[in-house]
């Protein structure tokens, strides 16, 4: 999984995205736009009890990267914001910081606090990118149809005038109701405007305290989209502290979890993730898959060999294994089960694959 964190100019994405890689990240530059990548490590508190259980050799949590572009103009400066979001045209959804707090822009004017309308702004610059991509393809193709060529194709060129009709109409692409074929169809083009769309209100000290307020708002406009609410600037400043104080100071300011939770919790909800594991003397390992998907897919994601072989997956929930702590109790007791290609994998699934190539 990799996601896009997306936001204009001083809005603290910077800061939260440093906070979320541990400061470990690698810097990327395409002409005159700077983008950084860094992985984050997925905390859940089961892989560190299964370890314990199982006492592997090694213990691997799930990790998905992210990816953190230059600051989006204020205004309607889209050339200069259509460099910069080019690139998380790969990324599997984004993720927009949006200021919650008192400051001055990019324009030396001081900040009004208005998130949906910041939202706003992020989601047309998102569309103009978009447009610019389907208005070129689709002289491209339209060029084909004049010449007779036959490499031109009526169906792309009729799904590429639906995208341009929607998004001149302020409509993302992911709001259009598109056949399976069809989405497979426009999948090359990555448009951005088709991607999972979450926030994440990042909110000065004072602020944090209203955070409810300021989530319902946005979920007023935008009743579909993922919200959650985090204090970088206060979080990174207790990071600094010594650990034994860390706790004390996230108390009084209301802080309840790390920030890092908020925003992978947002992310799996926003793009169907969930996490399975696998266990042994080896290794105590979570995995990242989406939801609905069966379990030779969730092979696939071990290894390729294991979905290309996969006969049956043993499978049995997190919460029946901690009943016995022990995978040949829980085989005694008939709690773990056999399962063929069709069984869809669940959140916290514990699944030993097999196979044979």
């Amino acid at each position: 999984m990799e996601l896009g964190f997306i936001g204009v100019k001083f809005s603290g994405k910077s800061t939260l995205f440093e906070l979320l890689t541990g400061n470990h990240f690698e810097i990327l530059r395409t002409g005159l736009a700077e983008s950084r990548r860094g992985r984050v490590v997925v905390p859940d508190p089961r892989v560190e009890t299964l370890s314990g259980i199982f006492k592997p050799k090694k213990t691997t949590h799930a990790t998905f990267n992210c990816i953190d572009i230059m600051g989006i103009p204020s205004g309607n400066r889209h050339d200069t914001s259509s460099k910069y979001l080019e690139a998380v045209r790969q990324v599997d959804g984004l993720v927009a910081v949006i200021r919650v707090f008192e400051g001055y822009g990019d324009d030396g004017k001081a900040v009004t606090i208005d998130p949906p309308g910041e939202i706003r702004h992020l989601e047309e610059e998102i569309q103009f990118a978009d447009l610019v991509v389907v208005e070129s393809r689709l002289e491209k193709v339209e060029h084909l149809k004049q010449r007779g060529a036959p490499q031109y194709d009526k169906h792309e060129h009729d799904i590429l005038i639906q995208c341009k009709e929607a998004l001149d109409e302020g409509i993302p692409i992911r709001k259009i109701s598109f056949p399976e074929e069809d989405k497979k169809r426009i999948r090359g083009f990555q448009f951005l405007s088709a991607k999972p769309f979450l926030a994440v209100l990042n909110c000065s000290e004072t602020r944090y305290q209203e955070r409810e307020t300021y989530i319902r708002e946005v979920k007023e406009k935008f009743p579909n989209m993922v919200v959650t609410a985090v204090s970088a600037l206060s979080e990174k400043e207790i990071q600094e502290l010594e650990e034994e104080d860390r706790d004390l100071f996230m108390e009084e300011l209301g802080i309840d979890e790390p920030a890092i939770h908020h925003v992978i919790r947002a992310a799996y909800e926003g793009l169907g993730l969930l996490s399975f594991f696998t266990v042994g003397e080896d290794e105590v390992r979570a995995w990242t898959l989406r939801q609905g998907l069966t379990a030779p897919s969730a092979a696939g994601v071990i290894h390729s060999d294991l979905e290309k072989g996969f006969i049956r997956a043993e499978v049995i929930s997190y919460d029946v294994f901690m009943e016995t702590q022990s995978i040949a109790k829980a085989k005694a007791n008939g709690q773990v089960r056999l399962e063929g290609k069709d069984y869809v994998v669940q959140d916290g699934d514990i699944l030993n694959i097999r196979f044979n190539v």
